[in-house]
């Protein structure tokens, strides 16, 4: 835990952008986790977990490939994926972000913090498709 907490103070003196980044990436996380919470409707009888265009095999009928796609139902044990998710992607990532500069340098950490980013972008438009169409 020193070596990163070293790490953090390293990245902050010599490199003002990754930090920026890395708070960036903890902000997108934090929202990401505070969001479900705050806009799923946990007291309605069914809760939707995920949003696919894409079908599922379910037969033998090859049309079943077309018409089997939509929301995908569950619980509160299935809801409880995305604020973990956001914890992850905020937290952890940046702690691995820290590791990935202490070891392989500022480039690979760059492109680790821009990746999560990317990532923390696509789920919260995936977010938005399954709160926005309920």
């Amino acid at each position: 835990m020193k070596k990163l907490g070293r790490g953090v103070i390293k990245i902050f003196r010599n490199d003002k952008a990754l930090f920026l980044l890395m708070i960036l990436l903890f902000i997108v996380g934090t929202t990401l986790a505070l969001h479900t919470f705050l806009h799923f409707k946990g007291n309605g009888t069914t809760l939707y977990i995920g949003y696919s265009d894409i079908g599922r095999f379910s037969g033998g009928d090859p049309m079943s490939l077309w018409s089997s796609g939509g929301y995908r139902t569950g619980g509160w044990k299935d809801m409880i994926a995305f604020p973990i998710l956001g914890a992850v992607l905020g937290v952890m990532h940046n702690l691995y972000a820290v590791k990935v500069y202490l070891r392989k340098g500022k480039g690979y950490a760059y492109s680790m913090v821009i990746v999560s980013l990317v990532m923390g972008a696509i789920l919260m438009m995936v977010l938005m498709r399954l709160l926005g169409e309920i």
